[in-house]
């Protein structure tokens, strides 16, 4: 199951691929998070990240749910405040 590369100070997260715009795909559209209950191997929820791209091919990154979790408990605290606009 794959990890979660978290950058909290991501302003440059994405310098490598300056004078690469013909290989990205850039999508803002709505995109799909699913739980899936005993995904992973030890029997503990995983997720599916699905992406749908312009072409018709679709994207599924997995990842476990607790790599989730604690992404989004660092991201609370880097960004507290967005985390109380959002009502949590």
């Amino acid at each position: 199951m794959a990890a979660i590369r978290l950058l909290l100070d991501g302003d440059l997260a994405l310098a490598d691929l300056v004078g690469r715009e013909a290989d990205i795909i850039h999508l803002t559209d709505i995109f799909t998070v699913a739980a899936l209950e005993g995904g992973m191997e030890s029997g503990l929820p995983s997720l599916a990240i699905r992406l749908d791209l312009p072409d018709g091919r679709v994207v599924v990154q997995e990842t476990s749910l607790g790599a989730w979790i604690m992404a989004t408990a660092a991201l609370r605290g880097r960004f507290p405040e967005a985390f109380r606009r959002a009502g949590m």
